[in-house]
């Protein structure tokens, strides 16, 4: 057993703080024996003294009052101390209860012993130091019981956190990863991106040039197409060195129709052959509020959705684009197809950068992209279940709606 020394070490070295109420239960039916016991431990501050006539009583003074410390005299009407005890234990089990007898009474030893779980059985007539003894020890016991079980309690807790910090940690490093990679990619694209900046510029000479000679339509629109497909990389890859250098997205906000929006994304979705093999929907809801938006990069947004739809569907698939009000104010813009779904591996991490299935082409930074491109107008994106194919939902607030004279 741990003396009170080095319960006390416990006590600080831990930060438990101390676990004892003070609280003592002097229980017998005799009114002369609780004056002798009152006025032998009335000497010791340590402790609050509570008296009981009867077990009943006993236990209703236990339900309502801290304790540490019953004594009970066995032989009671009615309720034993063996009997008390054992309801106590029940009722408090860290109290610890010492069982007094005026006589050897090995049933009532064993009761206490198996029963009652009592600390200490101490026969009459008692001496003063056996009676503090034992409930100097009872009390060293009840501490070191209770700062065990606080400090599992709190081992538990600091387990838990302890997890919860290594869990953000995980994620915390899984982001760098993905932002060293960004980083690489953003240096990756600027010397890219000067590179097709200059092919462009050559691209749009020969185009013009074209227009000016007899080429057959066929190969004007070829090369237009080839030409848009271009720019649409040449403007993915400014973003992604944009967002690499300053670790966000520049907003270049201005008055935007949502169906500007809509009709952006569809006219440069057209300039996919595979798009065009696609049955479109579009449902564009009237009277909808303009945008403090950025319509070239929302306009990007939206066809990194309606491509991930091409890919999932075949030829004659519908593909659905609306745009339609929320009812906080804001606004939705959703792209709707009856394709594969999304893979179940990949819903955890959809919308991260490098995110690809099984079988996927790309980088797997469409959904990421369209995702940094939402929140930066302080929205969100979000996909939702559906019995076949995917639905993806970009949620603008109604405060980047602009406000009308």
């Amino acid at each position: 057993m741990i003396d009170e020394r080095e319960v006390a070490a416990l006590v600080a070295r831990f930060g438990v703080g101390n676990q004892l109420t003070g609280g003592l239960l002097l229980v017998d039916d005799e009114p002369n024996n609780l004056t002798v016991l009152r006025g032998l431990l009335d000497d010791e501050e340590r402790w609050a003294i509570h008296e009981a006539g009867t077990g009943e009583e006993a236990l209703a003074i236990a339900e309502k009052i801290p304790l540490d410390v019953v004594v009970a005299d066995h032989r009671m009407p009615g309720m034993t101390g063996v009997d008390l005890l054992e309801r106590l234990r029940r009722l408090k089990p860290d109290v610890a209860g010492i069982i007094l007898t005026g006589y050897a009474d090995m049933n009532a030893l064993e009761a206490a012993i198996n029963r009652a779980n009592a600390f200490r059985f101490l026969r009459k007539p008692w001496e003063a130091a056996d009676i503090l003894e034992a409930i100097s020890q009872a009390c060293a016991h009840v501490s070191q019981r209770r700062i065990i079980e606080r400090m599992v309690t709190l081992l538990a807790e600091r387990g838990e956190m302890l997890r919860s910090s290594f869990e953000e940690m995980k994620k915390q490093q899984q982001m760098m990863l993905h932002l060293e990679r960004i980083g690489t990619i953003g240096r990756l694209a600027s010397g890219v991106t000067h590179d097709l900046g200059n092919m462009v510029t050559s691209l749009r000479e020969a185009e013009y040039q074209l227009s000016q000679h007899s080429a057959s339509p066929e190969l004007r629109e070829t090369f237009t197409l080839g030409l848009a497909h271009v720019e649409k990389l040449l403007a993915t890859l400014k973003t992604l060195q944009d967002f690499a250098h300053a670790g966000k997205l520049e907003i270049a906000r201005a008055p935007t129709e949502p169906a500007d929006v809509v009709r952006d994304a569809v006219t440069i979705s057209r300039m996919d052959l595979h798009f065009r093999l696609r049955k479109l929907v579009v449902d564009v809801a009237p009277s909808l509020p303009s945008l403090q938006a950025d319509r070239l990069k929302l306009s990007q947004a939206l066809v990194n959705l309606i491509q991930n739809a091409v890919r999932a569907t075949g030829k004659d698939a519908a593909i659905r684009i609306s745009a339609s009000p929320l009812p906080d104010g804001g606004l939705e813009l959703a792209v709707e197809d009856d394709g594969t779904g999304v893979d179940p591996e990949l819903r955890p991490r959809l919308f991260q950068p490098f995110a690809t299935g099984k079988n996927s082409e790309g980088l797997g930074m469409g959904l990421y992209m369209a995702r940094l491109i939402v929140e930066s107008h302080g929205g969100k994106i979000r996909l939702v279940d559906r019995p076949q194919g995917t639905r993806f939902e970009l949620h603008i607030p109604a405060s980047a709606q602009t406000t009308k004279t």
